[in-house]
């Protein structure tokens, strides 16, 4: 079955599931409620280099929106990141990054390149993804999403959904 991510309008996993994303493979599926069943409205591929975001299910045409992954350096850091871009191919400049801080936590830049301050900060603690509004992972999670191996298997779920810069619901 693979992975499946469900994520909560909450810190802590309890309640009613938000939406939820099925992983199995290089092949993802998102579906706008938290049980992966009826009919998914975004598909992606995940490599190992890169996720492509397509708009329809099935992966279907020309991906919509592109995020690469960096290995650590000088824009990816001492752990590497994730690069996101507007168009499905990658190329021009990227406009939000996401810089990993050891295995389980990710600070969420609003530029292409992790400087300045992160505004968003989620973090990994047994399966559970917890996602802070401030760049620091102070104060109360405002989501969660449950069953994550790899807190980057989290990293486009909680973009599209939580994130204020991601397009909530829908890539593009």
């Amino acid at each position: 079955m693979g992975i499946v991510l469900t994520a909560y309008n909450n810190g802590n996993c309890n309640g009613m599931p938000y939406a939820s994303m099925k992983i199995e493979g290089t092949r993802c599926e998102f579906y706008p409620n938290g049980n992966c069943n009826g009919i998914h409205i975004w598909s992606m591929r995940k490599t190992g280099r890169c996720t492509e975001v397509y708009s329809r299910p099935g992966q279907n045409g020309f991906p919509f929106n592109y995020f690469q992954y960096i290995g650590p350096g000088r824009f990816g850091g001492r752990s590497g990141g994730v690069q996101f871009y507007p168009n499905g191919n990658g190329n021009g400049m990227p406009v939000y990054f996401f810089s990993f801080r050891g295995d389980n936590a990710v600070e969420f830049y609003p530029n292409g390149n992790g400087g300045g301050m992160p505004e968003a900060y989620f973090e990994k603690r047994g399966r559970m993804v917890t996602y802070y509004p401030n760049g620091n992972g102070n104060g109360m999670p405002i989501c969660a999403i449950n069953g994550a191996n790899d807190v980057r298997d989290a990293i486009e779920l909680v973009f599209y959904l939580f994130i204020p810069q991601g397009r909530r619901l829908c890539p593009g």
